[in-house]
């Protein structure tokens, strides 16, 4: 697809950084990827998000973006928020997902600078951060849904009708075990970490735990054009 062939469509969604999650995926029906490597085929768009989207104002009206926003700089981020806001209609809106780096298990690296498990993570996403770089876009409406704070997990209800975010505690498989195998291991691994610290674990160290709700947990806000 090009991007003549994207404004043939109405309604317009994309999902920026999308790779292969676009239509006719589940959970994905109707998207467009908008990648720099795109599926050869189907419902996508090659582009480097970097360089602004070739579309009109006021053209699209659902944008999504999981696991992406990581991957720039905080000067990125800004930029793509502005090109966003341009080409939404009023009334669209924008959902975003990015890893949350206040989650314990993931905080010693916010705290580090960067982190090694991941060298392609260019900024290390968390509320506070969001949330400026938010306040500092044109979009004056915003609601974030999942997110850490002062060590505290703050959950509100998502409607993923209105975009999948797969890296949740709802939707995410490493925050669930569904055999009794998986359950073995995770207890058997919670009983040696427990021991190594003495027995000295809180209940909210064991929840970010593999296997735990909290292990895996991502920011998410929507942002809504009026």
């Amino acid at each position: 697809m090009n991007w003549s062939g994207v404004l043939t469509k109405d309604p317009i969604y994309l999902n920026l950084g999308g790779s292969d999650n676009c239509h006719p995926k589940v959970g994905y029906e109707n998207y467009i990827s908008v990648d720099i490597n795109p599926p050869s085929e189907g419902w996508s768009v090659k582009q480097d998000l970097k360089k602004p989207i070739p579309l009109p104002d006021n053209s699209v009206i659902r944008i999504l973006s999981e696991d992406f926003l990581e991957h720039i700089r905080v000067e990125g981020i800004k930029a793509l928020l502005l090109e966003c806001f341009r080409i939404l209609k009023p009334g669209g809106m924008m959902r975003i997902g990015v890893p949350d780096y206040n989650n314990p298990k993931d905080y010693p690296y916010l705290k580090k600078g960067s982190d090694p498990r991941f060298s392609r993570h260019i900024t290390l996403t968390n509320y506070e951060l969001i949330k400026k770089i938010i306040e500092e876009s044109p979009f004056s409406r915003y609601e974030f849904y999942h997110y850490w704070d002062d060590g505290k997990f703050i959950c509100k209800k998502i409607d993923y009708s209105f975009g999948m975010i797969r890296r949740t505690p709802d939707n995410d498989h490493r925050c669930r075990t569904t055999s009794l195998k998986q359950k073995f291991k995770v207890v058997l691994n919670d009983f040696m970490y427990k021991l190594l610290r003495g027995f000295r674990v809180s209940e909210g160290d064991l929840s970010v735990r593999p296997g735990h709700r909290l292990h895996v947990t991502s920011l998410v806000v929507d942002l809504f054009k009026d």
